[in-house]
């Protein structure tokens, strides 16, 4: 259900024009396959032969892993090694460089059209007149009108390099548009929002590691710091990774005294460690640390380190156990693989990497005491400090009218966005929007009329709450983007409040 669940919780971010990178949970250092083979013509296979033989983490024995192709070659080391097509690295590269190229807009598949939930500002597509509403009917003379197509699909066909003319034929209302956006750079941010939550309480939610995601983090820090704020409330949960670099630099921040944050090593790699090295701008206040299932393995160097070094407390469900370092090596064929080369560890030493292969369910856990007296788990992911289970994801809901409804969401609360825009209008913040009593009322008998006429089924009242909760927060997203998203579903959120009355 926790899966059901989590994409359920972000409906539009799912059918957004910002590319959802693959596995960024890695710590990824490029390689070059043409220095590594120099002039040898060897075949794809034969190239990550070699690098398994030269790089891989442990020792192993070349001979036991003859395969019939490259991706059952790699399923056979771990689960982290893997291989990507030469389109599925450009779409990594894009998650890691913290931008794409395209036009600048978000939509979502409305009975099998696509349909423009928001244009960003000062974007190609607004700079070309491209308008929330306005339905895409085909690129450049490509029709996009196809029953059951994914929105993958779409958003492959409106990507293109910075400077290429996407001509896009538009129904707005009832007239057909043709419109030319030059496509340009796209920015994905990694830090979702930051904002107070209450008078001396910073928040700041991550989404991945990226390259950009030091400079974001201190951005917001600073900005933080210069409001008020004495405590910091840093959000990792569905935070899949990515840049083992971004994690020591933030790590670095709140940690003093050349604390160790994490080291990593391999068989066919030395000990390295990572260290605080500079005075941090966050080293004294209080620090409580988000984390969920999803978060995974920068996002655990981060909870890890303050943990161990018990620099604040760690809320939530116990992570997703990533412990293996991967580098990124090309192929000649422009693809590339994903190779584990060595494990990381938290300061105390814990590998909290999950299980896999022949793991010897007899072996005995591992235990280490940090400076508090605290005992910690090894493996399996980070356990937090203070569980907190007692959320939607330990519901069971009724998962085929769950499903139905939930789709709905997005549909619905943009037509609803669009009909009553003028009622958001006088609103100045978001949580103004859960106390406007005439616009709930409205809100909330089209929703009810919805359900009715949609599922023809009573829900029960748990389901009924997630749901709106999220119609609700879609709904901010429109007005407010990110920062009205996750203030409506933090003042929700009984991990937010614990974390509030912790930190404090």
């Amino acid at each position: 259900m926790g899966n059901n669940n989590r994409q359920i919780a972000l409906p539009l971010l799912l059918s957004s024009i910002l590319i959802v990178g693959l596995l960024l949970g890695n710590f990824l250092t490029k390689k070059n396959g043409f220095d590594f083979f120099g002039q040898n013509q060897l075949t794809p296979y034969q190239q990550v032969i070699e690098l398994i033989r030269a790089n891989y983490v442990d020792p192993i024995n070349i001979d036991s892993l003859q395969s019939s192709s490259i991706e059952e070659l790699l399923e056979k080391l771990d689960p982290h090694s893997y291989y990507l097509s030469a389109s599925q690295v450009q779409d990594s590269e894009e998650q890691l460089s913290g931008h794409f190229e395209g036009i600048g807009v978000e939509f979502s598949l409305i009975a099998d059209t696509a349909t423009l939930l928001y244009v960003f500002p000062n974007g190609p597509g607004e700079k070309a007149g491209l308008k929330a509403g306005d339905k895409l009917l085909s690129v450049n003379g490509f029709s996009l009108l196809k029953k059951d197509q994914s929105a993958d699909s779409v958003r492959a066909i409106i990507k293109g390099k910075s400077g290429s003319i996407a001509t896009l034929g538009i129904l707005r209302n009832d007239s057909l548009l043709s419109l030319p956006v030059t496509r340009g750079a796209i920015p994905l941010p990694a830090v979702e929002v930051a904002y107070l939550l209450n008078a001396t309480t910073g928040y700041i939610r991550m989404e991945k590691f990226s390259e950009t995601s030091y400079e974001e983090f201190m951005k917001n820090l600073e900005l933080l710091i210069d409001k008020g704020m004495k405590n910091l409330v840093i959000d990792f949960r569905g935070n899949g990774g990515g840049l083992l670099t971004e994690a020591v630099d933030i790590a670095d921040e709140l940690l003093d005294n050349k604390k160790l944050i994490v080291f990593t090593q391999g068989d066919k790699v030395g000990k390295k460690e990572y260290r605080a090295e500079r005075p941090g701008l966050f080293e004294k206040g209080k620090v409580s640390i988000l984390i969920d299932e999803y978060s995974a393995s920068a996002s655990e160097v981060v909870a890890g380190a303050i943990q161990d070094w018990c620099r604040g407390k760690i809320i939530g469900q116990t992570s997703y156990g990533k412990g293996l370092v991967q580098e990124e090596y090309s192929l000649e064929n422009g693809a590339a693989v994903r190779l584990t080369v060595a494990r990381y560890f938290t300061p105390l030493g814990r590998s909290i990497q999950q299980p896999y292969g022949d793991f010897d369910s007899t072996q005995k856990p591992n235990y280490f005491l940090n400076p508090c007296k605290d005992t910690l788990l090894a493996s399996n992911g980070i356990k937090p400090d203070v569980l907190i289970t007692t959320g939607y994801d330990s519901l069971i809901f009724d998962s085929n009218k769950f499903k139905k409804v939930a789709v709905q969401i997005t549909p619905f609360s943009f037509s609803f966005y669009q009909l009553w825009k003028k009622d958001f209008e006088p609103l100045n913040e978001p949580l103004q929007f859960l106390t406007n009593e005439p616009l709930q009322k409205k809100l909330l008998t089209a929703w009810n009329k919805m359900i009715d006429s949609t599922i023809k089924m009573k829900l029960s009242e748990n389901e009924n709450k997630f749901l709106q909760e999220r119609m609700l927060a879609t709904l901010a997203r429109f007005k407010w983007r990110e920062m009205g998203y996750f203030q409506i579903l933090n003042s929700f959120d009984p991990v937010i409040k614990k974390a509030i009355s912790i930190t404090q």
